[in-house]
């Protein structure tokens, strides 16, 4: 790291405390370690005024004419399920189809469905995009389907291929994922670009709060983005990459917009027809 770079880590002491406190802890910390910590991060600082903005989006897409719903990456439903009660007339739909590899958040998802929207048919998929879309038939039709901050963290060519899939079986297709800068990874602008951005993030939580989110979630995000030698989880793009990549196998996009700020970067929604 440069001197110059040094230099900027004076102006974000938020951060500089953090690591100094992950320093002197004798365990390894590792990304997810916590689930109280990364629970506290979810459903606090700036996520809760993006996710509130995030399904108002959503719900505006549940018109009278959509009667099949697929979300991809559906998680534990954060997004979903609060899209479904804000939409602005009761929602049409028939059929409801979640895609989530994580078995803890699908069960989650799958219970909250029981309980909000009990009369609505489902079919939980505990598996990948990639094994989701290999196996369609030609009958598998969805008037919408949705995929919020669920997409990046699905390896390229898996996702590529996926969503190229997807067209034939999809009327609509909503993206939410975050316009991030582009920049080098290991180079001084995209670690003085971090530093900026998880000093922000700490700033949205307080005390005991902010102490439990850095040291079991944020702090280890941030060191893992510091080494070169580990493995990606995420892959992200600038928002035109998201529409070049779409259009290509015969998507057409007919919206890329910000939607809401957020420390990591906009978050953005594309819209695209098959």
């Amino acid at each position: 790291m440069s001197t110059a770079l040094q230099d900027t880590f004076l102006d974000f002491p938020l951060l500089t405390t953090a690591l100094r406190q992950c320093a002197a802890r004798p365990e390894d910390t590792q990304v997810y370690a916590s689930p109280a910590a990364f629970e506290a991060f979810i459903r606090g600082g700036g996520n809760v005024p993006l996710y509130e903005c995030v399904s108002v989006e959503l719900a505006s897409h549940y018109a009278p004419d959509v009667h099949s719903l697929l979300d991809i990456g559906c998680g534990d439903g954060h997004a979903l399920f609060p899209a479904l009660a804000a939409a602005a007339h009761p929602h049409a739909l028939e059929r409801l189809t979640l895609v989530e590899p994580a078995s803890a958040l699908m069960a989650s998802a799958v219970a909250r469905a029981q309980a909000e929207q009990p009369t609505l048919p489902l079919q939980a998929l505990n598996e990948g995009l990639g094994a989701f879309a290999a196996k369609l038939g030609p009958d598998a039709r969805w008037d919408l389907a949705q995929a919020t901050f669920a997409l990046q963290a699905i390896p390229e060519p898996e996702r590529w291929a996926g969503l190229a899939r997807l067209r034939a079986h999809v009327k609509r297709l909503v993206i939410v994922e975050f316009d991030i800068p582009d920049l080098q990874r290991g180079t001084d602008a995209y670690v003085a670009s971090l530093a900026q951005r998880y000093e922000r993030a700490l700033g949205e939580y307080e005390g005991a709060t902010r102490e439990l989110v850095a040291q079991g979630f944020l702090i280890p995000m941030f060191l893992g983005q510091l080494d070169a030698q580990t493995a990606a989880t995420n892959w992200e793009h600038p928002a035109p990459v998201w529409r070049e990549k779409l259009e290509a196998p015969g998507w057409r996009v007919t919206r890329l917009a910000h939607i809401s700020d957020y420390f990591w970067a906009p978050a953005f929604m594309l819209v695209a027809e098959a």
